[in-house]
């Protein structure tokens, strides 16, 4: 009996735990017109990048760390799971100007905005993880890395099509520390 009572325990608590991807982490991106400079309202969409790709998460709360924009250090409640936001920065949509295919990438350091030649990225989707260096940039002429712009990845040159604000986020236990307190306490007093 007590040994159905420690697996239906821990079966539970694994059961509650969220969805991430190998490092735990999650990768959203906020749906509609994004603006790192305004904090987004609940009932906000987010499209998850990673680990579950286009599965949409619905904001129920957020909390800034006190800077009043998106940031590292801010908490973003989904779907009932809380995230400490790790990453805060753009989502570049591309698509290839030779063969149509198309991913998801965003940098993978802090950004001036102008040319990205040099930059390291990495792939959201299709192939999550793989880096990939900026080789060359064609500006629309504004000065400006943004849509309509052209950057080369491997001999291949890649549209911008969208830029979206994207959060890598890592959830937050299921339960509080006490509580795991607690369940020890509860076993020990049944064996």
């Amino acid at each position: 009996m007590h040994r159905w009572l420690i697996i239906a325990t821990v079966g539970l608590l694994v059961a509650a735990a969220p969805a991430a991807g190998q490092d735990g982490s999650v990768y959203l991106e906020l749906m509609g017109a994004p603006t790192p400079d305004e904090i987004p309202t609940d009932g906000s969409s987010w499209h998850e990048l990673w680990p579950e790709f286009c599965a949409v998460r619905i904001q129920q709360s957020y909390m800034d760390n006190g800077d009043g924009v998106v940031s590292p250090c801010d908490f973003i409640e989904c779907d009932r799971i809380s995230f400490h936001i790790e990453w805060v920065g753009p989502t570049y949509y591309i698509e290839a100007d030779c063969s149509g295919e198309a991913g998801w990438l965003e940098p993978t350091e802090p950004q001036t905005g102008g040319d990205p030649t040099c930059e390291i990225w990495h792939w959201i989707y299709p192939e999550f993880g793989r880096e990939s260096h900026i080789d060359a940039w064609v500006d629309d002429g504004d000065g400006i890395l943004g849509l309509g712009d052209s950057v080369e990845i491997d001999g291949i040159w890649w549209r911008i099509e969208e830029i979206g604000l994207n959060i890598t986020g890592t959830p937050m236990s299921p339960t509080e520390d006490t509580t795991w307190g607690k369940i020890k306490s509860f076993f020990k007093d049944v064996f």
